[in-house]
């Protein structure tokens, strides 16, 4: 049920994101490569991949982000139940603040997802080569 919830919430955002990234793609390319005889999965994977990867790194590190604070979804449908089976780490937050009134341990919890939320992001970026891209030209 939560991963219906998510698909039906987030699907339409990346949808826009992906189809912004892709109309700004210059058709130069594709005409160059159409004369240069390269059929229309050889200019996917060579010019349209290539010139998503900024998108697809971005929306990668929101997802996993997304997917470590997801919270209101979790409250109205399961309240991480059964067991404990659909906690998550900002859901275990709430209910120590406001269930437990342990506010210190929630606020230690918040600065810990901070951090490893942190890190994720920036080990996305290194792990993709973020920072050694030679192309410039996306979303000229």
């Amino acid at each position: 049920m939560l991963t219906f919830v998510g698909l039906w919430q987030w699907t339409p955002l990346y949808t826009l994101i992906y189809q912004g990234a892709t109309r700004a793609i210059p058709v130069s390319l594709y005409e160059a490569a159409a004369i240069d005889g390269a059929g229309p999965v050889r200019q996917f994977f060579t010019i349209t991949l290539p010139q998503l990867r900024n998108t697809m790194i971005t929306s990668m590190i929101l997802m996993v982000i997304g997917g470590m604070t997801t919270f209101e979804t979790i409250l109205i449908l399961t309240q991480g139940h059964p067991g404990f089976s659909t906690t998550t780490t900002a859901y275990y937050m709430y209910s120590e603040a406001f269930q437990s009134f342990d506010f210190g341990k929630a606020s230690a919890i918040a600065v810990v997802l901070v951090v490893i939320a942190t890190a994720i992001g920036i080990a996305i970026t290194k792990w993709s080569g973020y920072d050694k891209m030679a192309s410039t030209l996306e979303g000229v």
